[in-house]
């Protein structure tokens, strides 16, 4: 089936030669322009980050939403996009679509795993206060909306889809063939109401997928996106060294690596963008990371887990 999707995908790049991109504004064609980039998500609120931030070259950066953070709800988020655009850099917004997070302006008191029934677990990953859902419900998507709005109004040129594997989660999957549905379907019809949301509002608004690149093989879900990111193609690391993470630097697994590669190949075949985000700051692990990802088309980033601060590894030619 895999194959018959991938046959597919590339028929679709043959007959669509001269289009603006999968999804329909053009923004395929504006991240294949990007050299640089840099990723985010935390610390934002601290004194400078977002200066040191707009003094960088990168061309792209993927940052969160500060102001949805909850304690944070009158954070001026859509000043921070506006100045880091008056660099000249394009800016994403983070927002993890298969999560619900307990330090976002949604949560409430007394949620927990099974209430509402839409938590369907915790995370496998070991973050804390970070739950799978079963991302169809009704409830979630009306939080959803109302997150991509925000977003939306703050100004912020995309958005970059985090847990996306979440419809391969155990009790996702269990709560899926209860209905007797297919996960695959489910996320695929979610992400394409995700597009039509954003570009209804927005139509030249860049969505780019975090990680599930093996759902390239099918072509209804990758005509979603403008662009892929993968972490951790060949190294990794925790994200809390407080608790003894190791941040980055860890090697991994090469039958994960192959796996990876071969996923992202459906992307690259389509004609998206393929960005990677590699864990680690050793001299030679981050010269393999960057040689690796030339020789294979990524645009890549070496960086630590926390995704706290800008990387002290820039790419070469930065």
């Amino acid at each position: 089936m895999k194959a018959v999707f991938l046959v597919l995908s590339i028929l679709l790049v043959l007959s669509c030669e001269d289009s603006t991109g999968p999804s329909g504004g053009g923004g395929a064609d504006e991240l294949s322009d990007v050299e640089f980039w840099m990723y985010q998500i935390q610390d934002q609120h601290m004194d400078g980050a977002i200066e040191a931030l707009g003094a960088t070259h990168y061309d792209m950066l993927v940052i969160d939403q500060t102001r949805s953070i909850e304690g944070e709800e009158g954070w001026d988020s859509a000043a921070d996009v506006e100045y880091l655009q008056s660099t000249g850099k394009m800016v994403i917004c983070y927002i993890d679509v298969g999560e619900a997070e307990d330090y976002r302006w949604y949560w409430q008191d007394g949620w927990e795993v099974g209430n509402p029934s839409w938590i369907a677990g915790e995370d496998p990953d070991g973050w804390d206060g970070n739950y799978p859902v079963l991302f169809w419900n009704d409830d979630w998507k009306a939080i959803m909306a109302e997150y991509l709005t925000r977003i939306i109004n703050d100004g912020y040129d995309g958005i970059y889809l985090d847990w996306l594997e979440v419809y391969d989660f155990d009790a996702v999957v269990a709560a899926a063939e209860v209905m007797g549905q297919d996960p695959e379907d489910l996320l695929v019809e979610y992400v394409q109401w995700i597009e039509q949301f954003v570009h209804s509002r927005n139509p030249d608004f860049i969505i780019i997928a975090q990680n599930a690149a093996e759902m390239g093989y099918r072509l209804d879900y990758i005509q979603v996106f403008d662009g892929i990111a993968q972490e951790a193609i060949w190294f990794d690391g925790g994200g809390d060294p407080d608790t003894g993470d190791i941040p980055g630097d860890v090697a991994v697994d090469p039958e994960q690596t192959a796996e990876y590669i071969q996923s992202l190949q459906y992307w690259k075949t389509a004609g998206l963008p393929v960005f990677n985000c590699e864990y680690c700051q050793e001299s030679a692990n981050t010269t393999t990371a960057y040689d690796n990802g030339e020789q294979y088309g990524y645009t890549t980033l070496c960086t630590l887990r926390p995704l706290d601060q800008v990387t002290e590894t820039p790419p070469p030619g930065y």
